[in-house]
């Protein structure tokens, strides 16, 4: 009976502390798997944890599956948050383009060092220790709206698989997480909208236990990298309704300079144990073999308990080495190529109206959107620029290169704009695509923003493409048409 108390005394000591430390002292409310509730990743927590409309490859199984979708290459993401002391958090997620979307799974581990533990009489008994852990599978995909500032959205969900163990006393259950993601024809600015825990089971150590709390957030988001600059921006906020607690408010600026190193600041009004301040650095590395990997740091304090330090390590794969049909090899064909005038339709296309070309432009498959943009541009119709920009937007790498296919051949005097802005995309194939579709555009504006983006260029493959586009645009009979 008496090692019975014992280890009852050790569970409800280990409890108190999940519940106070790893909510971080939120308010008032009585909930399961409280851990939840720690934002994870270096990155994203450096930026406040506003990442309802950022999508951002693996880490969007937790923060918005519908951000999923937009995955292009597979990704693998780690970080490690030296949380409070006693306290320790590893995260682990990954990402795979699959099913016209993609996969993603998360692992969530918050670990407590062993502490003493003592019976009903003041005796000690040894020690006891305590972990938690979730489990994420989701999917994401991108659907086609035909709306003019609203072009596609991205829905997505996940399911969770959560134990806790205190001591030898452990609970399990599920939770379930839906979200949708909204980037619109304003190239940057993105919304979301993401539902945790909106399923869940109760996990219960003693007695009828409790349920995860449901929360709601809503986000915006905007970045901004011109062609001409050395510097690109992020901008995120987002609004969180927790169900067993107030609302608050989250957010965060990030400077990218030289597409090398990143500064970030955020905010949280979340709980009591800090000023809500955060900040953080990343580096990214060259990218190797079709790989890109980037490093992050994060740090944030509290008022009695020490610092909050996260260290992460993100890998995206693709490239050169991953993504050979997309690669500049492959890339449209040289002005000189194109038949003049513009695209020819195939035959079996020559009566499509705008309209309908729009369902190929919009679709799942990269050759029938690469040819419908092609169609589109010979039309000449105005209504084009403003498609061909919300698939710039999209981050999706094949409704990009068929944007840029389009652009190439467009005669919009726009066009040359677009595709300066598309000098500055994060990923290299896009920027390299960009840049050779610009030598088709003769001119001053054309030659200064490559100029301008071979300045602060650090990939290989979209430095060879600029050079080659500048070589293209200087050649002897080149025309100034723009």
């Amino acid at each position: 009976m008496r090692i019975y108390k014992a280890i009852k005394t050790s569970v409800l000591c280990a409890a108190v502390l999940l519940t106070a430390l790893a909510a971080g002292a939120a308010g008032p409310g009585t909930s399961a798997a409280d851990f939840l509730k720690i934002p994870v990743g270096a990155r994203e927590t450096a930026l406040g944890g506003a990442f309802t409309s950022v999508p951002d490859g693996p880490g969007s199984v937790l923060y918005n599956p519908a951000g999923l979708g937009l995955a292009a290459v597979p990704g693998l993401t780690y970080s490690y948050n030296d949380y409070l002391p006693g306290i320790s958090q590893h995260w682990l997620a990954g990402s795979l383009p699959a099913g016209g979307g993609a996969v993603g799974f998360g692992l969530d581990y918050l670990d407590v060092s062993p502490f003493a533990s003592y019976d009903n009489f003041d005796n000690r008994t040894g020690s006891v220790s305590a972990y938690d852990m979730a489990v994420y599978l989701g999917y994401g995909r991108g659907f086609r709206t035909g709306l003019a500032f609203l072009p596609s959205l991205y829905l997505g969900a996940s399911l969770k698989s959560l134990k806790e163990k205190l001591a030898s006393i452990s609970a399990s259950g599920y939770a379930a997480d839906a979200g949708l993601l909204l980037p619109t024809s304003v190239k940057g600015l993105g919304f979301g909208l993401a539902a945790r825990n909106l399923a869940a089971s109760r996990l219960s150590f003693i007695g009828s236990g409790a349920r995860p709390a449901s929360e709601w957030k809503a986000g915006a988001s905007y970045s901004l990298a011109p062609s001409a600059w050395a510097v690109s921006f992020l901008a995120s906020a987002d609004l969180n309704l927790p169900k067993d607690g107030s609302s608050y408010f989250s957010g965060g600026l990030e400077g990218t300079f030289y597409r090398l190193v990143s500064l970030r600041a955020g905010y949280s009004s979340y709980g009591d144990i800090s000023n809500g301040l955060s900040f953080g650095l990343g580096l990214l590395l060259p990218s190797r073999l079709g790989r890109r990997l980037r490093l992050d740091y994060s740090y944030a304090s509290t008022y009695d308990l020490g610092n909050m330090q996260r260290f992460g390590i993100s890998c995206a794969f693709g490239g050169r080495a991953g993504r050979k049909a997309q690669a500049p090899a492959a890339a449209p064909p040289a002005p000189e190529q194109a038949p003049a005038g513009g695209a020819r339709p195939p035959a079996a296309a020559a009566k499509r109206s705008f309209d309908s070309a729009l369902n190929d432009l919009y679709g799942q498959d990269p050759v029938k959107s690469l040819a419908a943009a092609e169609y589109i541009a010979g039309l000449n119709d105005p209504r084009a620029m403003q498609h061909f920009s919300a698939l710039l937007s999209s981050g999706r790498t094949g409704w990009q290169i068929a944007a840029l296919r389009g652009l190439e051949l467009s005669k919009d005097p726009l066009a040359v704009n677009s595709l300066c802005r598309a000098l500055g995309d994060q990923k290299e194939e896009i920027r390299a695509h960009a840049a050779l579709a610009l030598a088709s555009h003769p001119g001053h504006t054309a030659s200064a923003c490559l100029q301008a983006a071979l300045r602060g260029e650090n990939s290989d493959m979209a430095k060879s493409a600029i050079i080659t586009a500048l070589g293209r645009i200087n050649t002897p009979g080149g025309t100034d048409a723009h």
